[in-house]
């Protein structure tokens, strides 16, 4: 929550902004100062990569690393596994036809 809500909050009040035109950067409407807020509330207890990282290694404490060079869901590398392990399958059954 405290990495996604400062973003909502500058996100709305830049689009709010948007939408009013000029007068929406302006001393009489209040987005300027909304837009303040949001950057306030980023690091109002700690730096938000912080909180990115903390968050993310939480996530990810479970998973290991892939073995080889490339993700366990690399289509390329899952073929030649397969290939590899049904070989003899593969061979009996062009044998056949």
């Amino acid at each position: 929550m405290k990495v996604a809500m400062p973003k909502v909050y500058h996100d709305v009040a830049l689009r709010a902004m948007h939408l009013h035109g000029a007068i929406g950067v302006s001393n009489e409407m209040p987005f300027t100062s909304m837009m303040v807020g949001a950057e306030a509330l980023a690091i109002a207890d700690g730096p938000t990569e912080v909180h990115k990282i903390t968050l993310a290694t939480q996530l990810l404490k479970e998973y290991k690393p892939s073995d080889g060079m490339w993700p366990s869901a690399h289509i390329p590398t899952r073929r030649a596994e397969a290939r590899a392990r049904y070989a003899d399958l593969l061979e009996r059954q062009v044998a056949e036809f």
